[in-house]
């Protein structure tokens, strides 16, 4: 038997974030263990699959479907069809809702080619499937549905009818029982893809259950573990292997860092680190409610990671309405000022659109966490196929209101194939409507703008008179009327891009077919995104002067009466600091000198925060100013790629430098002097 495993998404050149494909790994090399005489080969690129079909059809194609690679599934699916008109197709994966017929009668009709969907954890039903269909000679059709087990759906076209067996259902797995898709092999051909990020998984299944998430209930609220042996030999199979340039490594867990073994798992990918360079950068989503271990991990992988800490919301109701009030808002912050103890940076997440969240509600959180000294990290709303979030109870429950639009990354061509996708975002609950969704969106971009590292003496400053970006970015929005010709603007045409971007249809109403210019037209409607924003104000040095100019008189009005004069100075002084170091693209330059008159280093260490002024140097200093390797050149390459400046830094951003998070905005700078007695150490806002 032929069988064709792939987890497809738009891979694009110079964009080196997307991992592996660890999932249809696993439930390969578990089929293999039982079938050794099987031919299965795995895919990511959707070019590759294609051109693999064309060459040799398989008896049975196999993909893993999320809302990032739904309708480009379906298109490879058409196009696959062509090569094998009797090709086995089966989809699997979290974002299904097994509980509504009617849901379920309306995802078949709308994929007629799909013959099973496999919902639930893969491995063992992807191997009764195969068992199934040996047994019947290859036919799927003399296969009695009797004998499928709960986690197969079909549908009966002609009856109109969904077709499932609750009979038998799929005990969760012992993961002692699957075999590592590393270590026998199967993922070498994608380690050596640069292009391609590897993942880990150590443990799997979420006790917890959040309406707005589908983690727990595809794999499992027990949570279960891999060998920690595996585990530690997959880390140095990986370090040995692994060419993608950034040399990060992902974590699938839900909640890595609950379990006290992971402290060892994390001191083995240090000692990687340490005698192979790899992991130089941890990606993982650590633990929901944090214990003392979570701390130990945390701590042990501080030089290449930063704890998340995944609040959503500072608003109890909210997270009553969401299924968080198990986790307790006041242990968040004595977990974060335990990890400050230690020297753990941390991270926390918000959501706006939950239930029960109103804008002056999602404000006064992120000023909150803001305040506290975390970086915070924005998302919108999305509902997911299969979560509770999505369910007709929960969305009349709390008045959600939703639009549909084009989800960022997710689109392409791949020869005759053109295809995007959609998310379906929440703009209205019963307690936020649509303007404050898109008042919101434009508080996300300003917000982001000004968490950049550029911004770290500025942000330094404000911090010692007990203020922080969230408050500045709130009273800028409000400040519409004193808004200079630039800047009102850019937050005009982002608010209008943001609301354009929205698709008011019914779901069946949705395009599902493409033409190459639709994607192209997307592409160009891509620069409407957040990062985008920032990208615009760095493109042109007349938005950085103009920015610089409106602060200076703004910040007077908005905190005059709360700062004392000298510490308004300050704040003043620290910005023009900051701004010194900006990248304008219209009038780039390698390198620059400008001088200083504080002892920065020092002053940034401060904890807590000193004034500025107490840091003045008996004579000023020279600061050489450099851009970060690559940006020039790799600027040179997105000119030409670009339809406009603008494009082209957002280009430069997010495709040509690779994982370049905000190191694109501002220069490195080097002090001239020459070197004396050691510095104080760093503080991590500082380091470049």
């Amino acid at each position: 038997m032929n069988i064709y495993l792939a987890d497809l998404f738009y891979m694009k050149p110079n964009v080196f974030d997307q991992p592996l494909p660890l999932n249809v790994g696993y439930v390969a090399g578990y089929a293999l263990d039982r079938m050794p005489d099987l031919k299965i080969r795995l895919f990511k690129h959707p070019g590759e699959l294609i051109d693999a079909v064309a060459e040799n059809p398989p008896d049975v194609l196999a993909l893993s479907h999320y809302m990032w690679n739904a309708n480009l599934s379906l298109q490879v699916i058409k196009k696959c069809k062509q090569y094998n008109p009797d090709l086995l197709v089966v989809m699997g994966g979290p974002n299904f809702t097994d509980d509504d017929p009617e849901w379920i009668s309306w995802f078949f009709r709308n994929r007629p080619l799909v013959d099973l969907y496999i919902f639930g954890e893969g491995e063992e039903s992807f191997f009764r499937f195969l068992k199934l269909l040996d047994e019947s000679g290859g036919d799927w059709e003399k296969v009695n549905e009797d004998r499928w087990p709960a986690s197969f759906y079909g549908y009966d076209h002609d009856k109109g009818i969904v077709i499932h067996n609750p009979s038998y259902p799929v005990e969760r797995l012992d993961l002692g029982m699957v075999p590592s898709p590393y270590l026998s092999g199967l993922l070498d051909p994608f380690l050596e893809q640069e292009n391609l990020s590897p993942i880990i998984e150590t443990n799997r299944g979420c006790p917890y259950a959040c309406t707005f998430c589908i983690w727990g209930q595809a794999v499992g609220s027990k949570l279960r573990q891999f060998s920690l042996d595996t585990v530690n030999q997959e880390i140095h199979y990986i370090a040995e292997r692994a060419l993608n340039p950034t040399k990060v490594l992902y974590v699938a867990d839900a909640n890595f860092g609950m379990l006290p073994r992971d402290k060892e798992i994390a001191e083995t990918m240090m000692h990687s680190r340490e005698s192979k360079g790899f992991p130089l950068r941890l990606a993982a989503s650590t633990a929901k409610n944090p214990t003392p271990h979570t701390l130990d991990m945390a701590e042990t992988l501080s030089p290449i990671a930063i704890m998340s800490m995944s609040l959503q919301s500072t608003d109890e109701k909210v997270l009553k309405f969401v299924g968080r009030n198990n986790i307790r808002i006041d242990k968040y912050d004595s977990i974060r000022q335990e990890a400050t103890k230690r020297g753990i940076q941390t991270f926390c997440e918000l959501i706006y659109g939950l239930p029960g969240e109103s804008y002056d509600t999602f404000l006064k959180g992120l000023i909150d966490t803001t305040r506290s000294g975390q970086f915070v990290q924005l998302w919108e709303h999305h509902l997911l196929w299969g979560a509770e979030g999505s369910s007709k109870e929960h969305r009349k429950k709390h008045g959600i209101v939703t639009a549909f639009r084009v989800l960022a990354d997710a689109f392409g061509d791949y020869g005759d194939i053109h295809s995007l996708e959609y998310g379906e975002v929440v703009v209205g609950t019963n307690d936020m409507t649509l303007e404050d969704f898109l008042r919101i969106r434009c508080l996300h971009a300003l917000v982001a703008t000004f968490t950049v590292r550029l911004f770290v003496e500025f942000r330094h400053a404000l911090k010692y008179c007990d203020l922080d970006i969230a408050t500045l970015s709130g009273l800028i929005l409000e400040d519409e009327e004193n808004w200079p010709e630039r800047l009102s603007g850019l937050i005009a045409e982002f608010e209008q891009a943001c609301g354009d971007e929205l698709i008011t249809s019914d779901p069946d109403q949705l395009e599902t077919e493409f033409t190459e210019k639709d994607v192209q037209d997307i592409k160009q409607r891509e620069i409407n995104r957040v990062p985008s924003f920032m990208c615009r104000i760095f493109a042109k040095s007349a938005n950085i002067q103009e920015m610089h100019s409106y602060l200076n008189d703004a910040l007077g009005r908005f905190f005059g009466d709360r700062v004392a004069l000298e510490n308004l100075k300050d704040i003043k002084t620290a910005l023009s600091m900051s701004l010194d170091r900006a990248v304008c693209y219209d009038d780039l330059c390698k390198s620059r000198d400008v001088e200083c008159e504080y002892d920065l280093e020092t002053w940034l260490s401060s904890a807590p925060a000193r004034p500025l002024r107490e840091f003045r140097l008996d004579s000023p200093v020279t600061f050489r100013m450099e851009l970060r390797e690559g940006i020039w050149e790799a600027f040179e390459k997105a000119k030409e790629a670009g339809s406009s400046l603008e494009n082209a830094v957002y280009l430069l951003k997010d495709k040509f430098f690779p994982k370049s998070h905000d190191k694109i905005f501002y220069y490195i700078r080097h002090d001239s002097r020459p070197p004396t007695a050691a510095m104080p150490d760093r503080h991590p806002a500082a380091t470049a």
